[in-house]
């Protein structure tokens, strides 16, 4: 089956709200490492950030499940699937998981391990841009640009644990700043994206 999966776009746009929610929530939720919870008079933001970001992870986790399912990229023996599919259920679940801890008003520490694991398996993809896209042949239209926009999220995702276990709120506040980082290079790659998938088909 052959499919138009135009979707992809949307998928980055919400890679970009995902960070800009998380950036919001570490730089205006007071969290405290020593007991891995929230301040209790902020539980009203935590649990709308938690169901805006819910509603990401979802979308996040529904569509990569969607192309590993029906494996839409036949020509590629699947690297494409691997490469936009695995990453985004995992990183739907890692999203779920964040937010669900959010409106429960439990801690963030567990569900850092879990961030922790996908930003190694981003790195891999990372690399394995960079390492496959020799000479004439590239994984993606821009190498080196991909290769940065899976970096960023994957030392994010990776900063998360010490974010989340040391009690200075400077550490906290360096994880937002870097969630907003990497949401601003997914958003100049999204919008990219939008912008080709729109250009109207050539008159025949």
């Amino acid at each position: 089956m052959v499919l138009a999966f135009d979707y992809l776009d949307s998928m980055m746009w919400s890679i970009v709200a995902s960070g800009v929610i998380l950036g919001v929530a570490m730089l205006r939720l007071r969290y405290k490492p020593s007991t891995d919870s929230f301040d209790e008079e902020q539980k009203n933001l935590a649990k709308g950030l938690g169901v805006a970001l819910g509603a990401n992870g979802l979308y996040l986790f529904i569509t990569g499940l969607s192309i590993g399912f029906l494996w839409p990229f036949t020509s590629s023996s699947g690297l494409y699937t691997v490469l936009f599919g695995g990453v985004s259920v995992l990183g739907g679940l890692v999203l779920l998981s964040v937010a669900l801890a959010m409106f429960l008003g439990r801690g963030l520490q567990a569900t850092s391990y879990f961030g922790f694991v996908l930003g190694l398996y981003l790195l891999v993809d990372a690399y394995s841009i960079l390492n496959y896209s020799t000479g004439n042949i590239n994984i993606t239209s821009n190498p080196t640009l991909s290769t940065i926009l899976y970096l960023a999220p994957a030392v994010t995702l990776i900063s998360s644990v010490p974010a989340t276990h040391i009690e200075n709120k400077w550490a906290r506040r360096i994880f937002g700043v870097l969630l907003f980082l990497f949401a601003i290079g997914w958003m100049y790659f999204a919008s990219n994206v939008t912008f080709g998938h729109l250009k109207p088909p050539t008159p025949t």
